[in-house]
């Protein structure tokens, strides 16, 4: 059985091989192989103690956890931009659980939790033009593609992204179990 909750400093180290282990399955060819095949697993730790030591009120990170295994997670940021509104920064399923409803179900949490504090605002992530399965789930539960562009990433890669994008917070609430990629 899936359980969701809140994370806490002490889930960093999981989230982070999570983190890694979906770059390094899901960006092959787009980030630079040396970021890859180098410390991620350190590098995305950093970045999760800091951001789960220091909280943020308008920062959501939930865990969906299968027993003791971290399964997926979601980091989504209030009224992030002015113009596009609140930012969904990553949402990573393991391998084993895609096509369960995990990530439908923590975007369905994240949307909640984006509606109840900036109801009117338009919700978006960006997701790399080539990562075709990402865009379609995106696409099933209700995105538009806005806007595509070049922006140098992690490990200095320059790549095409997309930006996907919601009017409303309240339009992830609705959505139904599909099956991501």
């Amino acid at each position: 059985m899936i359980e969701y909750r809140a994370a806490d400093p002490a889930d960093a180290e999981a989230i982070a091989r999570l983190h890694a282990r979906s770059w390094r399955e899901s960006y092959r060819g787009s980030f630079t192989d040396e970021f890859l095949d180098g410390d991620l697993p350190a590098e995305r730790l950093g970045v999760w103690r800091e951001r789960l030591v220091h909280p943020d009120e308008d920062r959501l990170v939930q865990l969906a956890v299968q027993g003791t295994d971290l399964v997926g997670f979601v980091c989504a940021y209030g009224a992030h931009d002015g113009e596009w509104g609140s930012f969904v920064d990553n949402l990573h399923v393991a391998g084993e659980a895609k096509r369960s409803g995990v990530g439908s179900s923590l975007m369905r949490q994240a949307g909640a939790w984006l509606d109840r504090r900036h109801p009117d605002l338009g919700v978006y992530l960006w997701v790399l033009e080539s990562n075709s399965s990402a865009r379609r789930f995106y696409e099933q539960i209700g995105a538009r593609n806005s806007e595509v562009t070049t922006m140098e990433t992690h490990g200095r890669a320059v790549v095409r992204s997309c930006r996907y994008t919601w009017p409303r917070a309240s339009d992830l609430v609705g959505v139904s179990a599909k099956r991501e990629p």
